[in-house]
């Protein structure tokens, strides 16, 4: 239970921290909802300060809001221009703090921070941007799970899940398939993680009520499954009526309890829930609460709500074929990207494939990237009476029916620790990539929004254990998105200092 003075207090507050037309400058547009319980004079002080780790200096303040009602809750706007601002992105998180005082007669009666990072998300030229910039997505799905404590997950344990995604180059997070801890956010924000949150919405155990009947094996194709079953299924919950209230409320909850939050970049509408009115709804209703964001919802297949196309598990062939031809003009443009809401399953020896799609990611900028299933496998640890210690799974609680061993599919083993699946990930999805053409050494710059300046390149050229001209080239300054630039244009007279004919050096 949390007390508030009965004179007045600060209800609820939104804060959009944008960027200006050429994300430049920084725009901070909030509506502040405030209780007052007496028809005294109150007043709102708005003010912008840098982090204290920062030196926690004022940046700009909006003048006092001088308040007189009486016994309401009343929504103040408020504007805030912050010229030369530093922008948020998922590469270089940069936070302010915004704070909000409501007193009445010089006295403090409430006050409430929120930290922000300035940044502008559009759908621009087809495709997701950021501050005018688009983006690739080297994203994971993640439940909420903790060996021990099962989905009650302790904040220093979520803390560790996100650092280990940054150290293994993975830059955005889809909460599936519900909002997760609060201050997951808090802290995705401050380390830098482009995220999709997720309602809380999911119903495709109706397609068994429709499939069952009618016999459809599950060896078909999932694409014909679908035909044959999801408008049957979605009439249950997703297309009927009587649900729209429910379904909207799931949106409205979320964005309530998350919106202040800059890692926040696309909100989705829940998961495998098949396609209905009631979705329309919940993306009429995101859009107008939320205009600074997109809209995500797989089950849309042809992205009639949605701000993009999502799939899950194609084939490299299939997605080539997608990205050349779902909702392209005759002229070859198209409104919106894609994206990969679930690929590369991480179950037992996989994930697979992954360079193949990483390949074709860079060859097909449409498609925008993906978020592989899953981040960590779901064991809970046991000790049984006999002394036998593991991790359990469906079957091992004397559940019926389960789901067998489809909630180990995880880069992560059941304590959070890497399995070899994740160091792969790790390396295909670099930022930076080396590559060797003409007897030259080229390094690609990957990255959205960085340069290259805060890494040091090191190399060496060896011969069967003898090794030339070990060198580091520090500050390498290569722009962002995606740039390339030949570091050795000697490495032909290097390789060529071999003393045996026919025998190949080797660049590391």
């Amino acid at each position: 239970m949390i007390s508030f003075p009965a004179r007045g207090w600060i209800e609820d507050y939104f804060l959009r921290a944008e960027l200006d037309g050429k994300y430049e400058n920084g725009i901070l547009n909030g509506t502040a909802s405030v209780a007052v319980g007496t028809s005294d004079k109150y007043t709102l002080r708005v003010t912008l300060r840098e982090l204290s780790k920062n030196g926690g200096q004022v940046v700009a303040s909006v003048p006092e809001k001088q308040i007189k009602t009486d016994r309401t809750i009343l929504d103040i706007d408020f504007k805030l221009d912050v010229p030369g601002v530093k922008s948020w992105t998922a590469e270089a998180p940069y936070l302010y703090s915004v704070e909000l005082v409501l007193s009445s007669g010089g006295k403090t009666l409430s006050k409430v921070t929120q930290r922000v990072g300035f940044r502008t998300v559009e759908l621009k030229n087809g495709l997701i941007t950021v501050n005018g910039q688009a983006v690739r997505l080297r994203g994971v799905n993640r439940h909420e799970h903790h060996p021990l404590h099962g989905r009650a997950v302790p904040l220093d344990y979520i803390k560790k899940d996100l650092l280990l995604m940054k150290s293994h180059n993975i830059n955005a997070l889809r909460c599936s398939h519900y909002p997760p801890h609060p201050h997951l956010f808090d802290l995705a924000d401050e380390l830098g993680l482009w995220v999709m949150d997720e309602a809380d919405l999911e119903c495709h155990g109706f397609y068994d009520a429709v499939a069952r009947p009618l016999d459809i094996p599950e060896e078909m194709d999932y694409e014909e499954r679908k035909k044959l079953a999801f408008d049957r299924a979605a009439e249950y919950t997703s297309n009927n009526p009587e649900w729209k209230g429910a379904y909207v409320d799931r949106m409205a909850q979320m964005f309530h309890r998350d919106k202040n939050h800059a890692s926040i970049i696309i909100w989705s509408l829940g998961n495998e829930a098949f396609y209905g009115q009631n979705h329309k709804a919940m993306y009429d209703w995101a859009k107008a609460h939320d205009p600074t964001r997109l809209v995500h919802y797989e089950g849309d297949q042809k992205a009639a709500s949605a701000d993009m196309y999502s799939y899950m598990y194609p084939s490299v062939e299939r997605l080539v074929q997608l990205a050349k031809t779902e909702g392209v003009a005759e002229d070859g443009s198209y409104e919106k990207p894609i994206v990969l809401c679930e690929y590369a399953h991480a179950m037992g020896n996989g994930p697979g494939g992954l360079e193949d799609y990483e390949q074709t990611f860079r060859d097909y900028p449409r498609i925008q990237g993906g978020f592989i299933w899953e981040w960590a496998n779901h064991g809970l640890w046991r000790e049984d009476a006999d002394g036998k210690k593991y991790y359990a799974y469906g079957g091992d609680f004397g559940d019926v029916p389960n789901d067998g061993t489809f909630v180990m599919d995880g880069l992560l083993f059941s304590d959070h620790t890497p399995t070899p699946g994740l160091l792969e990930l790790q390396k295909v999805i670099q930022p930076v990539m080396f590559e060797v053409g003409d007897r030259s050494l080229v390094l690609k710059n990957l990255y959205n929004f960085l340069d290259l300046s805060h890494l040091v390149a090191t190399y060496k050229v060896e011969e069967f254990g003898d090794m030339y001209v070990p060198d580091i080239l520090s500050s390498v300054m290569i722009a962002a998105n995606p740039r390339t630039v030949p570091l050795l244009w000697h490495l032909k007279s290097l390789v060529c200092r071999s003393s045996v004919p026919n025998r190949r050096a080797r660049l590391t």
